[in-house]
């Protein structure tokens, strides 16, 4: 294992990389790797727990409809609509919130069901739709800027990409076009990074508030809502976990554009 980590650190010092930057992005990488892994196996824990869950039925017999239609005009939310979300939302948001048509959106598998996984995730969003009523920022933020929190990640190393070739095939040298897509992609990818860092503590707050819901409306049984509740926890150890993988790229890719900084100088 130390031959294999000396001869990374050599591979990348024989390029004109720092040591201290070469072992600093080895590591990086290496915690990366890891973080992946234990992101990708919390999502299926999400999955299966999701599923196991959404096959057991309520003792009421309540939809996710049905409920989240009764704690909404509770909490005088009765502009808020409640609707089956389309297969591109479905695929892309999930269950979630729309701020600006004023909607819920359940996924087909969710939707008018009396499961306990649909009953919970139902009461949540009616959370969420709760918190942006109050006027709550940070809900208000991540709700509004969710789809750059979604794609911002994913658009830095395209975008970066876009400019170096547009130099290069304008102007046969790195300039203003790497200088303003990097910038851009920067943007973007401090915007993804807020919205998950304020999606951990909605998220939450929005567990707790459907969890409360239960309670004062004795939806389920004691052990139907410890049922609901692993459920909603696993949830939030996966954007923690997904939090951490972002942190980690985020830094890989600074220490990515030092190290082809100092490679560009060493052979000027």
């Amino acid at each position: 294992m130390k031959e294999f980590f000396e001869k990374l650190i050599s591979y990348f010092t024989d390029q004109g990389v720092s040591v201290g930057l070469a072992v600093a992005y080895i590591v990086v990488s290496a915690l990366l790797v890891i973080m992946v892994i234990a992101a990708l196996i919390m999502r299926v824990m999400v999955f299966v727990r999701y599923m196991k869950t959404n096959h057991v039925k309520t003792s009421n017999g309540k939809t996710s409809s049905e409920v989240a239609r009764m704690a909404l005009d509770q909490n005088g939310l009765n502009y808020v609509q409640v609707k089956k979300a389309s297969f591109i939302r479905a695929w892309f948001f999930g269950n979630s919130y729309s701020l600006s048509k004023k909607t819920i959106f359940l996924r087909r598998t969710i939707m008018d069901r009396d499961s306990l996984t649909a009953v919970g995730l139902a009461l949540q969003k009616v959370g969420i739709a709760k918190m942006i009523a109050n006027g709550e920022k940070k809900a208000i933020i991540r709700n509004l800027a969710q789809i750059l929190g979604l794609f911002g990640p994913f658009l830095f190393i395209p975008l970066v990409l876009t400019g170096f070739i547009l130099d290069i095939l304008l102007f046969k040298t790195l300039g203003v076009f790497s200088i303003v897509f990097i910038i851009v992609g920067l943007v973007l990818l401090s915007a993804g990074f807020v919205v998950t860092i304020l999606n951990i503590p909605v998220e939450k707050k929005a567990n707790d508030m459907a969890l409360e819901m239960i309670d004062n409306n004795g939806i389920c049984t004691e052990e139907e809502r410890k049922q609901i509740k692993t459920v909603l926890d696993t949830y939030i150890i996966a954007y923690v976990l997904e939090f951490i993988v972002l942190v980690l790229r985020i830094a890989q890719l600074v220490l990515e554009i030092l190290m082809n900084s100092q490679i560009k100088s060493n052979n000027s």
